[in-house]
């Protein structure tokens, strides 16, 4: 026979004993059950009608209860519990009390970031939300989460309450999204000196900010220090999402320096705490028509371009082009864009969309620029390279001191290139040699992109380098320049990017290349074969298997040949 449910008032008082006075050893063993039996109380109560006699004199109990049983959770940090069960069974008092110790910290738990959405949904209208250090939250949430910085931006002026350093931490993040990097990077700096310590996490905020904003400059060596600040923080204090955040821009700052070793270590860190939270990864694929998917469409066209399908490309292209007419998309994307428009005009011989590209740069002091426009620069000097109207020595002269200053060694590289290839009377053999000698991990990983770009301008001089006495003493240039005219002349006749490659685009967030090599993996080719057929080196090959490897979690050889043949089945 079946125990009678117990009555509200022995549910109200197990929960109380349970919420008493305990010792630190007591606790851990006590709230694997209480917020069970606190739950059940609550839920009785709210079960019972208003008449109902144990839940009116139970009724003042249960109100001293909640708030007891919040307070037991947050001491054990279990921060998702207690906002669960306020969720639930707190009134718009008692949510609002809970989320001002604690906001910041569910804002940065990737299972507690849904619940404070929904806690501050249902209380958007309360006059406490409207104002101080729960309207900041409110504001990072809109900034974040829902998207809308410009919003926050007009809303900003009129918002009362918020501390300075919290308001400039606010005004550092909207900067750093519109691409206002200087202005970032001095709102972060007053954030900061405006915090007394860096135990709280809005001062953590500020310092992954200066950070971003840093790198986004132009100065990713300066980065590093207010990003692993903010990475150490969010460790000891479990804001997982800012951990995973602050990886993620460390592992940019250091392919910005040319560092591909820690670049990817850091990388590989924030996919595993992504996949063991349940977050979603930078690289998985977004609906096409989200302003989102504006990168995966982008990568699409430009594999496109590699599997010589200029058709395909350009339509893709298009598209995004009049995507980026409709919206708001930061200048990398921009940038990106641009870059893939200049190569399709290559291809077809375009030299009027190359000039009109190229007719934006402006030689001169470059102290001020971001790091997007010497981005930008460098891409519109190579453009008018390839319109055959290369810039002279002296205009670019200062472009390239600024780079190496910085220090940018990935665009310094490719301005090199540039320059090189447009010297006169003819290419500038010695710098082209310096070009492909040069230090840095992956090197001819990069070299092969800039190669791609600039094919119809490198053919000739690689293959006088190649010709020329010198050149045998230079094994690893020689190596390189053999590599890379193979690889240009094999794409005149047949689009390498064809080779091992189904029509599907490449699934998982892989790069056109990388999934071309997981799939020759899958037929059986051996490293030195996979280097032989797509023309560049082994160690190339070996990058390109580490990165597939790291992104797909794969362990071994024959696990990629399994995985390649699942996902091009």
């Amino acid at each position: 026979m079946t125990p009678p449910a117990p009555s509200l008032t022995t549910q109200v008082h197990a929960a109380q004993g349970l919420l008493g006075t305990v010792d630190v050893p007591t606790l851990a063993a006590l709230l694997a059950q209480a917020p069970q039996q606190i739950e059940q109380a609550l839920a009785s109560l709210a079960a019972s009608g208003p008449a109902d006699a144990d839940a009116a004199r139970e009724a003042p109990l249960l109100a001293e209860l909640l708030p007891r049983a919040l307070q037991l959770l947050l001491n054990a940090e279990q921060i998702v519990r207690a906002a669960a069960l306020v969720l639930q069974h707190g009134t718009p008092t008692q949510q609002l009390d809970f989320l001002e110790p604690a906001g910041w910290a569910l804002f940065y738990s990737p299972a507690g970031r849904p619940l404070l959405g929904q806690l501050l949904g249902l209380n958007a209208l309360q006059p406490r939300l409207q104002q101080g250090e729960l309207l900041g939250l409110r504001h990072i949430w809109t900034i974040e989460v829902a998207g809308e910085p410009h919003q926050v931006e007009r809303r900003l002026p009129v918002s009362t309450g918020l501390s300075a350093a919290l308001r400039a931490t606010l005004q550092a993040r909207i900067a750093q999204m519109f691409d206002q990097p200087a202005r970032a990077i001095q709102q972060a700096q007053l954030a900061i000196a405006g915090f007394p310590h860096d135990l709280y996490l809005p001062a953590l905020l500020a310092r992954y900010t200066l950070g971003l904003a840093l790198l986004d400059a132009g100065y990713p060596q300066a980065a590093i220090a207010p990003l692993s600040l903010a990475l150490k923080g969010a460790n000891r204090d479990g804001a997982t999402l800012l951990q995973i955040d602050a990886l993620q821009a460390l592992s940019a700052v250091h392919e910005q320096l040319d560092l591909g070793a820690p670049a990817q270590l850091y990388a590989q860190e924030a996919q595993r705490l992504s996949r063991l939270h349940g977050v979603r990864e930078p690289d998985a694929p977004w609906p096409v028509d989200s302003d989102r998917a504006f990168p995966q469409l982008l990568d699409q066209a430009i594999q496109h371009l590699l599997a010589g399908q200029r058709e395909a490309a350009a339509l893709g292209l298009a598209e995004l082009e009049q995507r980026e007419r409709k919206a708001f998309f930061c200048i990398k994307w921009r940038n990106r864009l641009i870059h893939a428009q200049s190569f399709l005009a290559s291809l077809r011989h375009d030299e009027a969309a190359l000039r009109t590209i190229a007719a934006g740069y402006r030689a001169g002091t470059w102290a001020a620029s971001n790091a997007y426009e010497l981005e930008l620069a460098v891409l519109q000097a190579g453009c008018a390279l390839l319109a055959a109207k290369p810039l002279a020595a002296d205009q670019l002269v200062g472009l390239a001191a600024e780079l190496a200053a910085r220090p940018l060694p990935l665009l310094a590289r490719r301005l090199l290139c540039i320059a090189a290839l447009g010297a006169t009377p003819g290419a500038d053999l010695a710098a082209l040699l310096r070009w492909l000698d040069g230090e840095g991990e992956d090197m001819e990983l990069q070299l092969e992109g800039d190669a791609r770009w600039l094919a119809p301008k490198l053919v000739g001089p690689l293959a006088a380098l190649l010709a020329a006495p010198g050149i045998v003493h230079h094994a690893r240039a020689r190596s390189c320049a053999g590599n890379l005219l193979a690889m240009l002349k094999s794409a005149e006749s047949k689009p390498v990017a064809q080779l091992g490659m189904a029509d599907a685009p490449p699934p998982l967030g892989l790069t056109g290349r990388e999934w071309q090599v997981l799939r020759l993996i899958g037929e059986r080719h051996s490293n030195e074969q996979i280097a032989s057929a797509l023309f560049v080196s082994a160690a190339t090959v070996k990058t390109h298997i580490n990165r597939i490897y790291s992104k797909l979690n794969i362990g071994s050889r024959a696990e990629a040949m399994q995985r390649a043949r699942h996902l091009g089945a």
